[in-house]
């Protein structure tokens, strides 16, 4: 039976073609739609991720990590005196302006942090290292910012204005720190943003307090804590404003059921063809699967040869799609959009098309199942 599948398959060239190219499309859009939502909510959370602190404290009702709202910085000193606190750090993030050399202005997100032990600032560098900011003007661009900025070189100097506009010296940059906005991404010292670029209105202010607890088990605890202690703000354990955040660009904004609703239309569309295409080869082996029933074949039997020609199809289809969306994946990512392919994307996708195609097949199964073999002696 599996080599009469296989036969009949091969044997309708053009029928096939056509079912793999409704499959490689809904693999490829699958993919790909799924892979950019991962990369731009892996943007999304980046510092967050990076960042090795069990506790976020932050402005109440902040949605995620790019709305910041400045509060107290003296409040630090109520976390730092809990004993369940190893550290406590504080981070500024603002959103500034760049002035270009051809006199443009360019948004981006500024990040301040603290260049002694390298909290909250960039994790992974192509030149120079984080604690280069400190002591002066200095700041860190990623160099994933050179599509909207344009030649970075270290030893350059930019002009950034935040509520005042400063001189500052680019002293490295940075690799993966992109921002859910693709906006480009500045680091430099916590105490330089405090003293050279916030306005009067804005002094002695934080957007994030950062925690390491000496016991990483007790955080939900610890977390509790705070709320009692800081009420004017919101604690989240890390894991916690992860969770905010997707949820925020997931189903608040509704970005990413978008997304979603694509890929699941490409499946659906795959499905779509795969069934029409293996139900008309049914339609026209009609009498060849009545003849078999006449010589003793079961239902099953027949089932078997068209559930595995749906199933060769899914496969066959699936890996072209993998391919294409490979090869495609080196031009989407170097058009600044991020996209993130993990194998379990893979894994889940495969199975979906395999069970989306089997459905599909489904119909022709039922189709046989009421086929009477008496057919085959009727003129």
């Amino acid at each position: 039976m599996l080599w009469l599948a296989f036969r009949m398959l091969f044997q309708e060239r053009g029928r096939l073609a056509i079912t793999l190219v409704g499959i490689v499309f809904s693999t490829v859009l699958t993919l790909i739609e799924v892979g950019i939502y991962l990369g731009m909510m892996g943007n999304a959370t980046s510092v967050v991720r990076h960042t090795d602190a069990d506790i976020w404290v932050v402005s109440q009702n902040v949605p995620n990590f790019d709305f910041s709202q400045p509060f107290p910085a003296y409040r630090i000193n109520r976390v730092r005196a809990l004993d369940d606190v190893l550290w406590a750090e504080k981070i500024h993030v603002w959103f500034a302006f760049l002035k270009l050399a051809d006199g443009r202005r360019e948004q981006a997100q500024v990040i301040g942090f603290n260049p002694d032990n390298g909290i909250g600032g960039p994790w992974s560098m192509a030149t120079g290292k984080p604690s280069d900011v400190k002591g002066g003007h200095y700041i860190i661009m990623d160099e994933s910012s050179r599509q909207r900025l344009g030649k970075l070189e270290p030893g350059s100097n930019w002009e950034l204005n935040l509520f005042r506009e400063q001189s500052f010296k680019l002293v490295a940059l940075s690799r993966e720190a992109l921002s859910f906005t693709t906006i480009p991404v500045v680091f430099t010292s916590f105490n330089e943003i405090d003293q050279s670029l916030m306005g009067t209105d804005f002094e002695g202010q934080i957007s994030f307090i950062v925690v390491k607890l000496k016991d990483p088990a007790r955080v939900e605890a610890v977390a509790q804590k705070l709320r009692s202690v800081l009420p004017d703000n919101d604690v989240y354990t890390k894991q916690g404003f992860i969770d905010r955040t997707v949820n925020y660009w997931t189903i608040q904004t509704g970005m990413g059921m978008a997304f979603f609703l694509t890929a699941i239309l490409a499946v659906l569309i795959g499905g779509a063809i795969v069934g029409q295409t293996i139900y008309a080869g049914t339609i026209e082996h009609l009498r060849d699967y009545g003849t078999l029933k006449a010589m003793g074949a079961k239902n099953s039997d027949i089932n078997l040869v068209i559930l595995t020609q749906a199933a060769v199809s899914a496969i066959l289809g699936f890996a072209i799609g993998v391919i294409v969306t490979l090869a495609s994946r080196h031009g989407i990512v170097g058009a600044g959009v991020s996209m993130q392919l993990p194998p379990l994307l893979f894994a889940v996708v495969f199975a979906i098309v395999i069970m989306t195609c089997l459905a599909a097949a489904y119909i022709s199964v039922r189709k046989v199942k009421s086929l009477d073999p008496v057919m085959v002696f009727r003129e």
